[in-house]
């Protein structure tokens, strides 16, 4: 399965390289120097950014899963020399999407988001391909609890990334790594910002995990 990236920013990446070279063109007929000054740095920072938006947009992309094993543009990974392959996101708050990691190493060699193909597409090649070595822990830690946004809830970002843990905790059958989630949970560090989680609903969700994780 050959994957094809997803080009979502060369349009923008054109129109600022062109906003730059306006800029430098005003610079140029400018009325004085104050004036040539302040387009020339205009142009010159926005024809700048535009050369490094196309240069990403445009750069080499290669990404293939196949049953000889996962190629990217530094080259073939044999199934041989991959441990795991893992479907994950990142750490919240971060929010760039799933993405895929190789093991060993933790590497990520390809963000979903970039490519044009779906998560599910994706997923059925590494089933087929990757057969044991793939670990979907998206699907193994499950939905996520739904909490309500309410004025004075607790912060998303430290919510999140606390269930983060106790889920992977779970996962993991590690007893220290369970005893340490528990911690966490008992003694949670959260705090109230003016949106945030509905409160109650994030403590009965705790509680819940906390005696999961003690089982």
């Amino acid at each position: 399965m050959e994957l094809q990236r997803r080009r979502r920013s060369l349009g923008l990446a054109l129109l600022v390289v062109v906003f730059g070279l306006v800029g430098l063109v005003c610079a140029w007929g400018a009325a004085n120097v104050g004036s040539a000054v302040f387009y020339a740095g205009g142009g010159a920072l926005a024809l700048a950014l535009g050369a490094v938006l196309v240069r990403d947009e445009l750069r080499p992309f290669r990404f293939a899963i196949s049953e000889q094993g996962v190629t990217t543009r530094d080259g073939l990974v044999e199934w041989a020399a991959i441990e795991r392959v893992v479907l994950d996101e990142p750490t919240p708050p971060a929010t760039s999407g799933p993405h895929l990691v190789l093991q060993p190493g933790d590497r990520v060699v390809l963000k979903l988001h970039d490519v044009r193909q779906s998560e599910d597409e994706i997923v059925e090649a590494l089933r087929r391909y990757a057969g044991g070595r793939f670990d979907n822990r998206i699907a193994r830690r499950g939905d996520r609890a739904d909490f309500g946004i309410v004025l004075r809830g607790y912060e998303q970002g430290r919510v999140d990334n606390l269930l983060r843990r106790a889920a992977d905790a779970l996962l993991s059958g590690d007893p220290a790594q369970r005893a340490r989630a528990r911690a966490d949970l008992e003694y949670a560090d959260l705090i109230v910002v003016l949106r945030g989680y509905d409160r109650a609903q994030v403590d009965a969700h705790l509680r819940k995990l906390h005696a999961r994780l003690g089982d």
